[in-house]
């Protein structure tokens, strides 16, 4: 399991819940579920392989081992996209894991996986007892969102803004703005959505425009963090929102 929110693009924190049908076929056959946060192996003595191939089928179907993936860290869900399709295979013999849809509810999983039984799809068993070990790899994306700065304190005097030293992320111009506790700030929004990382790389600088030679004020504005999220109106859209506060 694969997750590029964190600085090592490793996934943190998951659980592996098999489904009724398939918690009972691993129990029939023995086999062993190995789960340590961010991969899963399932192991089966091979006396049992023959008993395993002869029940290949389900129900006229092919049998799949389908195992909804959650994860025990509050905040996943904040800084976790959609897992959608994954991208092919590329030389490496490692699969993307086939996905079932997930309806939205607010216990649902992060994503539900359907290993097939049988991978190869033929009738050979000794094939398919040689191919036995296939890995499979899910790749987890960040969640993308537009970072909100909230200038806290007086400004007043001044032209600020928000720039980022590599060019890359521009964003709007301060604008006042009324906070729910009756706070005054300038608010300043990034033109488009951002991943949010566990260790964010951007590096957003405040300067002071108001003179022809610019004053950094802010070498270095923090990241957003997942907690932070909002849903904010943005061009007529409800869009999601990270809050970054900044005290001047």
């Amino acid at each position: 399991m694969r997750h590029d929110y964190f600085a090592d693009g490793s996934a943190r924190h998951l659980v592996f819940r098999p489904h009724a049908d398939t918690s009972a076929f691993l129990r029939r056959f023995a086999m062993l579920v190995h789960a340590d946060g961010c991969s899963l192996s399932i192991s089966v003595p091979d006396s049992l392989l023959q008993g395993i191939w002869s029940e290949r089928m389900d129900e006229g179907k092919p049998r799949t081992l389908r195992l909804d993936i959650h994860s025990t860290d509050a905040d996943c869900a904040y800084y976790t996209g959609a897992v959608n399709a994954q991208p092919a295979t590329e030389g490496n013999g490692i699969q993307p894991p086939p996905l079932l849809p997930v309806p939205p509810a607010p216990m649902a999983p992060l994503a539900t996986i359907a290993l097939p039984l049988n991978g190869t799809g033929g009738d050979d068993f000794a094939a398919w007892k040689a191919a036995l070990g296939t890995p499979y790899q899910l790749r987890m994306q960040s969640r993308s969102t537009i970072w909100k700065y909230l200038l806290l304190g007086d400004w007043r005097g001044r032209a600020l803004s928000i720039i980022d030293q590599r060019g890359e992320v521009t964003f709007t111009a301060p604008a006042q703005e009324r906070l729910p506790n009756g706070q005054s700030a300038l608010a300043v929004h990034s033109t488009a959505p951002i991943a949010l990382q566990e260790r964010p790389a951007q590096r957003f600088q405040l300067r002071d425009v108001t003179d022809v030679t610019e004053r950094v004020l802010i070498p270095r504005l923090p990241g957003a963090a997942p907690q932070r999220l909002w849903r904010e109106t943005v061009h007529g859209e409800s869009t999601a929102v990270s809050e970054i506060f900044v005290h001047g």
